[in-house]
């Protein structure tokens, strides 16, 4: 078994890199020696991760076992990781570490920049790409249903920016999304429930559009369990929650009084917590944060205690949102049928044609199925390899004047050994200060105040919704230990994937699960988290959902064993960076960690998500568009 202190620290990986030689990896694991050992396998098995679903994505939901297993193996430098690998021969212009949306983005930098005969390798430890960026799909009684592991919902960009740092706008334009999505009309018994388009109804802006409903449990609030019906909007008057709480609760949340700040606002507001900015800047009751931490858990990675102001304040938390000059807006909320696998899928056809079935157009790249046969092509300007970790990334000979940099990594329990011209380290800081064995000082100081946090994404398939029509919601909120908000989305229609939208047919309720623990430092939460996220089992974890959803809607006609169709678990163990204060400006007269990150290390880029603090997807590919395109400018 894994030990309690293996999972602490867990880290999970994604890889990638460049080639161009006759003999592949799976012809020499073929041909190996029997007298060669395999590496172990993962002592984690399906009690821990549990059903997966149907279709292209059922043996990656989350972090798999083997990335886990992997991942502990590195960070701890297990000898079996120091073997002899097996040379592959393979010599690439460009390796990227990462299928994520960072690496399929310096991905398609490199396929748009590519000089004639250039080759590339992309690395990804996870059976499918994308990352985060991936779907669920259920077949419930003869429905299918598309679901979102982890990253989703979008607005619409206003203007097709000409700058790749841009993100969101650019490749919006670049990869031809539509500007219009098609919906299905309510049903005539829910014309009355006002439904959102993501999985995000719980953030407090957004609660404005959708028809939520609040529990109050008897044991915090003292008072029998009720429900109450969009609360904000009658000033919580129906609410059990004291008089004074619900006054100050009120004031944050409709503050509009913009604060006196210094003419460096980002430096100002990066200098302290969001709580101090509540509490010292507004001056309202630390109470009020119970109704910010779990959002801010669930978007930015920590509680209102140890997240920078700053972050609190790109995604618009009351009294930060003040400082905009316009308001706070994020648009009209949208989600592919699958989250941002959607992004992922788009990014993917770009690179390779072949990856996925159908033509090019929107619709039959969204419901199209993974050519997974196609990826590692030896005529492929760029080569996708799928489970494959990456254990160790050095250049061969000193950084500065080295010509190549040497990549190991484990792929059915063997390590193979690949070079290339260049690396993009598409991954995370939680495992590359593990395995860039030349990694400078300066990096490792600077990953030091990167610390990461999980998340755990439930999804959950009903065979009808009824005990939500009857409330007259479409989604709903709670307090307890097993996350605090879900709800039932309208279902993008796109191509022939049209799910009957009526409260008596089957949907899917996405639970996202954030860990805080408020009072220990951002450290201490993060490793308090991990260790429950990957110490706990699957039939635990379903055991606290059908309670909860016996508890919240029993009395509504709600059975779990006859209701339920299917649970899958998305485990992410380093889901988020946390920024602290003076991660995005730094502090005390030094750079800002994530601008150490970005300068080139020899023949080494480093472009991930985390760098931008509030993770998203636009700016996760820019980030690894800006690190191969560093790589062209002074190396390649």
């Amino acid at each position: 078994m894994i030990t309690r202190r293996d999972f602490l620290n867990a880290s999970l990986l994604g890889m990638g890199t460049v080639l161009c030689a006759d003999i592949s990896p799976l012809d020499l694991l073929q041909g190996a020696q029997a007298s060669e050992d395999l590496l172990p396998a993962s002592d984690l098995g399906d009690e821990w991760y549990g059903y997966g679903g149907v279709g292209d994505y059922r043996h990656s939901h989350g972090n798999t076992p083997e990335v886990v297993f992997r991942a502990h193996s590195i960070r701890d430098g297990r000898a079996e990781l120091e073997r002899h690998a097996i040379d592959t021969g393979e010599i690439y212009d460009l390796v990227i570490v990462g299928g994520g949306m960072a690496g399929l983005g310096a991905a398609l930098e490199f396929v748009e920049n590519r000089k004639s005969g250039e080759k590339a390798l992309l690395l990804e430890n996870h059976p499918v790409f994308g990352g985060e960026s991936k779907r669920n799909e259920f077949l419930v009684d003869g429905v299918r249903l598309i679901a979102p592991q982890g990253a989703n919902g979008f607005s619409i960009p206003e203007r097709a920016e000409k700058s790749f740092a841009a993100g969101d706008a650019y490749y919006y334009a670049k990869l031809n999304i539509p500007r219009a999505f098609h919906y299905p009309p309510a049903s005539r018994s829910i014309q009355d429930i006002r439904f959102g388009q993501d999985d995000y109804g719980f953030l407090y802006w957004l609660e404005n559009d959708i028809d939520i409903g609040y529990f109050f449990d008897q044991t915090p609030h003292d008072s029998a369990a009720v429900w109450v019906k969009n609360p904000w909007q009658n000033n919580l008057e129906d609410t059990p929650l004291p008089q004074k709480l619900r006054e100050a609760a009120l004031r944050w949340r409709n503050w509009t009084t913009r604060p006196q700040a210094p003419a460096n606002l980002a430096q100002w507001l990066d200098s302290m917590t969001y709580r101090q900015f509540v509490v010292d800047v507004m001056g309202l009751d630390a109470g009020v944060l119970q109704f910010a931490d779990p959002i801010l858990a669930s978007a930015a990675g920590g509680g209102s205690d140890v997240l920078s102001a700053y972050s609190a304040y790109a995604i618009g938390m009351p009294g930060v949102n003040t400082f905009y000059e316009d308001g706070f807006a994020l648009g009209e909320r949208h989600s592919f049928p699958g989250g941002n696998d959607g992004f992922a899928r788009c990014f993917m056809k770009a690179i390779l044609p072949n990856a996925l079935s159908g033509g090019d157009s929107f619709e039959e790249i969204i419901t199209a199925s993974v050519r997974f046969s196609e990826l590692d092509k030896k005529d492929n300007p760029v080569r996708l390899r799928l489970s494959a970790t990456v254990t160790n990334v050095q250049h061969e000979g000193a950084p500065e004047n080295a010509e190549y940099v040497t990549i190991t990594y484990v792929k059915d329990r063997r390590l193979f050994k690949i070079r290339a011209r260049a690396v993009v380290m598409a991954t995370g800081g939680w495992i590359n200060k593990y395995i860039i064995k030349d990694l400078p000082a300066s990096h490792h100081a600077a990953y030091s105040h990167f610390i990461h946090t999980p998340m755990l994404v439930a999804n959950v398939a009903v065979r009808h919704w009824q005990f939500l029509e009857k409330l007259g919601i479409s989604g709903f909120r709670w307090t307890g230990d097993l996350g605090f908000a879900a709800l039932v989305k309208r279902p993008m229609y796109v191509g022939d994937y049209r799910p009957p939208f009526r409260p008596d047919t089957p949907a899917v309720l996405s639970f996202y699960i954030p860990f805080y623990y408020p009072g220990h430092s951002a450290r201490e939460q993060s490793l308090m988290g991990r260790t429950e996220l990957l110490s706990t089992s699957f039939s635990t974890y379903e055991k606290k959902i059908r309670r909860l959803m016996t508890k919240l809607f029993a009395a509504h006609g709600f059975d779990d064993q006859r209701d339920i169709a299917g649970i899958i678990l998305n485990r992410w163990g380093h889901a988020y960076v946390l920024p602290e204060p003076g991660f995005y400006t730094g502090r005390d007269d030094m750079p800002a960690p994530p601008d150490i990150i970005r300068k080139r290390h020899g023949r080494i880029a480093i472009g991930h998500s985390e760098l931008r603090g509030n993770q998203h997807w636009g700016p996760a590919a820019a980030e690894g568009a800006r690190a191969c395109r560093l790589l062209r400018a002074q190396v390649l």
